[in-house]
């Protein structure tokens, strides 16, 4: 049997059939499994591992699911037979593996070149998995999770025996990580699980203990105690810009909602409505066939809620096809005005210390050096280049820099799909001029003129 070292206790009979399993099946001299544990960050985050197997040829973080029955999805979402629509656990995973990875060369320069792998085990062997995701062959089940352990040559380069750092590996675990402590509670509300993580904030899916059969999305913000006072109150400031963008735009129905915003010990909570559906991005990565008109509804919509914000002096800056949920019944929703530019806001946005630049395939020539030149047209701009991925799956351009080469798009939709009719040529073609006085002025003149051709 391979060693098991606890680092904290598993918490319900998933974990505790895959440690067993592992245990059992995994040979003594070269495995270690250690679980339950987690990696403590500089601002009170920490980052969350369910079991970590320190091998003879790469060291495994393995996340351990649950799920019974058929499991659909994309590289977005996941869809559970009964019908929920859950993130897909692989990209967060797979940050985790690249964390630990980061870790290892820290805490000791001879293991940089020691490969992390992240696998999703599935512990019921009922559960079927059929997801259009290139990276679904990291989801398996508890006995193929052994086989491919055991077979080095299923890496992406055949690594060479780590069997003489495994001592330094399992020293640094064993007395830098910590205990797992998963959150079971922020504020009034239960944490169901966490979706998502980066620098500044974790997200999370929860329920509120006086709401029954209602969930919500968390976006929990902590403070670095590492930063001085006055960093830490513009800190908080550009949270708090954040949350306000939002609480401008509550009670549209194309707008996600979002609740005041409070605290939690140290750390800032903003309750946001969770919406039951796909992203854009993942029906598209999906190859999901939609027809003109719903394509055309879509893009309506869009613009619609747009043109709410930008009534209420909000311009979203960021829209591209992450940023749209499609539900499985309502209207289609805007989310993550985490960029959002607010009129007369005397603070940088949120998006300055996020770390994430700008999808260049989406954003408006005259914003890719400054964002805050975005306006009205900047959005319109966007929702154009999102028109043309949603009619010909692709965008007109991979990178900025084919725009500024032939001063507009360089691809019209009917280039890239000829049944298409000239008129989205010439709505696309305004929507996204190069020049700002050439575009539309505003969203409802994008409204009249989708209504013609849809």
């Amino acid at each position: 049997m391979a060693v098991v070292q606890a680092i904290g206790a598993p918490e319900n009979e998933s974990e505790r059939k895959a440690i067993g399993y592992f245990a059992r099946h995994l040979p003594d001299e070269h495995y270690r499994i250690f679980h339950n544990l987690e990696l403590p960050g500089p601002s009170g985050q920490a980052f969350e591992y369910d079991i970590v197997i320190v091998g003879e040829y790469a060291v495994y973080s393995v996340e351990v699911k649950g799920y019974r029955g058929i499991i659909k999805g994309n590289a977005y979402e996941w869809e559970m037979e009964w019908g929920e629509i859950n993130n897909s656990p692989i990209p967060l995973a797979n940050k985790k593996a690249k964390i630990l990875k980061s870790w290892l060369a820290r805490y000791n320069l001879a293991l940089k070149d020691i490969w992390v792998e992240s696998l999703i085990v599935l512990t019921d062997e009922q559960a079927r998995i059929s997801l259009r995701d290139p990276q679904a062959s990291r989801v398996m089940h508890l006995d193929e999770a052994v086989a491919f352990i055991l077979n080095p040559q299923l890496l992406p380069n055949y690594p060479e025996s780590l069997t003489r750092f495994s001592k330094i590996i399992c020293e640094g675990f064993s007395r830098y990580f910590r205990p797992l402590h998963r959150q079971q509670q922020v504020g009034e509300y239960r944490v169901i699980q966490i979706i998502g993580k980066n620098n500044l904030y974790t997200t999370m899916l929860a329920e509120h203990r006086a709401i029954r059969k209602k969930r919500f999305t968390l976006k929990v913000y902590n403070l670095n105690f590492y930063e001085n006072a006055q960093t830490r109150a513009k800190h908080v400031e550009l949270m708090l810009r954040d949350a306000n963008a939002l609480q401008q735009l509550a009670g549209h129905e194309n707008i996600v909602w979002a609740s005041t915003p409070f605290w939690d010990e140290h750390r800032l909570v903003l309750p946001l409505e969770w919406v039951e559906g796909y992203s854009l991005r993942g029906l598209l990565e999906a190859g999901t066939t939609l027809d003109f008109s719903r394509i055309v509804d879509i893009v309506r919509q869009v613009c619609i809620g747009l043109q709410y914000a930008h009534s209420h002096g909000v311009i979203h800056r960021d829209v591209r096809p992450e940023n749209i949920i499609i539900p499985n019944a309502g209207p289609v929703k805007l989310v993550n005005f985490d960029c959002a530019r607010i009129d007369d806001a005397d603070v940088p946005t949120i998006a300055s210390r996020v770390g994430r630049q700008l999808d260049e395939r989406y954003i408006a020539p005259e914003i890719w050096a400054d964002p805050s030149t975005a306006s009205i047209t900047s959005d319109v701009y966007a929702a154009g280049i999102v028109f043309f991925e949603m009619l010909t799956g692709q965008t007109p351009y991979q990178h900025i820099r084919e725009v500024f080469a032939v001063k507009g798009l360089p691809r019209r939709p009917t280039q890239v799909k000829a049944t298409l009719s000239p008129d989205t040529d010439e709505v696309i073609g305004r929507m996204c001029a190069f020049k700002i006085k050439e575009r539309y002025p505003n969203l409802q003149e994008v409204i009249d003129d989708l209504a013609i051709i849809g």
